[in-house]
């Protein structure tokens, strides 16, 4: 299966947006730190420090948080490392020390942007929107901030109840064509929250018609105020758009569930303070910066800081874990969000990959099972669980998977090749050759030219003596598509060996050993055709690299018979 893109990608409004301008904030930078105090003196900060930086550079954000907390206990007035501990803390979800952090660094540096962004947070949770206000002005409005800047200051003027000031506040980003989207899906949050619903619609349409607007959290938003005025047409009518666009999906149904069906009209921010969120999570979702992934971190766990329930930021808090492989801080996002969240299905999706990523295969089993089970009309839980049964080469189970998932796909298409194919791999690896030999020619049909396919079915057949003009054929299409492959040229050379092509065998297979050196078969293969054609001496060079390289049990038997008796003339085609 190919590794999945990042969902929020596609669920958050401003996913696309480009932050035109705009960089990263600098607190982050890996290379922009100078060593602290403690660790130039060789006092006891200076393993601390160093222990930081090795967290730092392997992505560990928690660690990298506890090491910075012990440099500053021996060093606490070194403003870099509180910089530096005030990114990590809030990335780790670390809000006491990060206000503690930022309080330091204002008191020396008023303007400091992530200071002013975690003392303005915590104001506003407090309901204190004066001082929201203050930390907020302090901060120049340039790079980061000439976005996230307005649509904080415009949200506290909400909070204060000021309406028309917010919408004040946040007219400088509709000047920019590149901060235009943004500014509509705001200003329209800011009138719905403000009850001002004829302005509120003006731009939730604006919002929809705009780029982004078919993002699953802009339809949230606009679906569940036409639900709430009166309009719950409107909303079918943009969910039957999305559905044309996407097609029947996990998310389409969720979506028409929650909207269209069960009617949902709660606001999407329902007070200021999850506006503020809205805002953290508009922008931390359009970075793409990943020598800065800490501060989008950062930027997400703020807008969960100030919106709880805001699950999209919680998706994009676990994918960025996830692509810096911290499976398990990645589940514990994805686990926090409701059961009932229109994303919960792909989010379990997800956990059960991150389990298998883990080497926690039972329980990644248990989770695609139980998804099974709670949503009988999805294949692809049981698509996943063959996939993975099939990695353990519990191909009977595998097959059981992907049949139970065939059965609930009600039309085949053409990107099902995929599922044919996995299940006539299962099928051949558990002796059933008939049924396996029929998936991979529905996977043809399906797909043609595949050249997984054409390699595997043009292997099984050679490996079988059946069809070999034919078997060698598709074998040389898959060659010509992936010539790079050394899978698919090991099957080409197979092919000529089995029809006693020697020379012809030994040119293919070595370039085949050239591309993938270490599977045994591969090595098994050019040992034959040297044996084949009197290179005795390499056959067996060959045979012994191959028993280094973890054969399977039968195959490792057959090696050293091999290496004791050379291949007899009675096993020649």
């Amino acid at each position: 299966m190919a590794k999945h893109v990042r969902l929020w990608r596609g669920l958050a409004f401003g996913g696309a947006l480009i932050l035109a301008g705009c960089a990263a904030a600098d607190s982050g930078a890996k290379d922009s730190v100078s060593v602290p105090a403690a660790a130039e003196s060789g006092s006891g900060g200076f393993g601390a420090y160093l222990a930081a930086h090795a967290a730092r550079l392997r992505d560990d954000v928690g660690g990298a948080s506890d090491h910075l907390s012990r440099t500053l206990e021996s060093d606490p007035g070194n403003l870099e490392v509180l910089r530096l501990s005030l990114v990590y803390a809030t990335a780790d979800g670390r809000f006491d020390a990060a206000a503690s952090a930022a309080r330091a660094i204002a008191a020396a540096k008023p303007g400091d942007i992530m200071a002013g962004y975690v003392l303005a947070a915590e104001a506003a949770r407090g309901g204190d929107w004066a001082a929201a206000d203050a930390r907020l002005a302090a901060i120049p409005e340039n790079n980061l901030n000439a976005l996230l800047g307005p649509l904080l200051k415009a949200w506290v003027a909400a909070g204060r109840g000021d309406a028309g000031g917010a919408l004040a506040r946040l007219a400088p980003l509709a000047a920019k064509k590149a901060f235009l989207p943004v500014h509509d899906f705001h200003a329209a949050l800011i009138c719905d929250l403000a009850g001002r619903d004829a302005q509120a619609e003006g731009f939730y349409e604006k919002t929809l018609a705009g780029e982004g607007g078919r993002s699953i959290h802009a339809l949230q938003a606009a679906g569940r105020f036409f639900n709430r005025t009166g309009k719950p047409a409107r909303t079918a009518a943009l969910l039957a758009a999305y559905a044309a666009e996407h097609g029947e999906a996990a998310l389409t149904e969720a979506l028409r569930l929650r909207l269209v069906e069960k009617k949902a009209a709660e606001r999407v921010a329902p007070n200021a303070a999850a506006g503020m969120g809205e805002a953290f999570f508009s922008v931390s979702s359009s970075l793409t910066n990943t020598d800065t992934w800490e501060v989008t971190l950062a930027l997400g766990q703020l807008a969960l800081r100030l919106d709880p329930g805001l699950d999209l930021a919680r998706v994009l808090v676990g994918e960025l874990f996830e692509g810096h492989e911290d499976y398990a801080r990645a589940n514990a996002a994805y686990a926090a969000i409701a059961a009932d969240s229109v994303v919960a299905y792909s989010v379990r999706l997800r956990i059960a990959k991150n389990l298998e990523r883990m080497e926690r295969r039972d329980e990644a089993a248990r989770e695609l099972t139980g998804l099974a089970a709670a949503f009988p009309a999805r294949p692809e839980p049981l698509i996943e669980l063959g996939d993975l049964y099939r990695g353990q080469s519990r191909y009977a189970e595998a097959v059981a998977a992907y049949d139970g998932a065939m059965t609930r796909i009600p039309k085949l298409d053409k990107r099902h090749w995929v599922l044919f194919y996995t299940r006539g791999i299962s099928l051949e690896r558990s002796n059933q050759w008939p049924r396996a030999e029929a998936d991979f020619l529905a996977a043809l049909k399906l797909e043609p030219e595949q050249p997984l396919v054409l390699n595997y079915l043009g292997y099984s057949w050679l490996d079988k003596g059946m069809h070999l003009d034919e078997a060698q054929q598709m074998i040389e299409k898959a060659v010509a598509q992936r010539p790079r492959d050394g899978y698919i040229v090991d099957s080409l050379g197979w092919a000529h060996y089995q029809r006693g092509n020697y020379a012809a065998a030994v040119k293919h297979l070595e370039q085949a050993v050239v591309l993938v050196a270490d599977d045994p078969t591969i090595n098994d293969h050019l040992g034959d055709a040297y044996w084949r054609v009197g290179r005795r001496l390499e056959a067996r060079y060959q045979w012994q690299r191959a028993l280094t390289l973890d054969p399977e049990d039968k195959q490792a038997e057959e090696l050293r018979g091999k290496l004791a008796n050379g291949l007899p003339p009675t096993l020649q085609p």
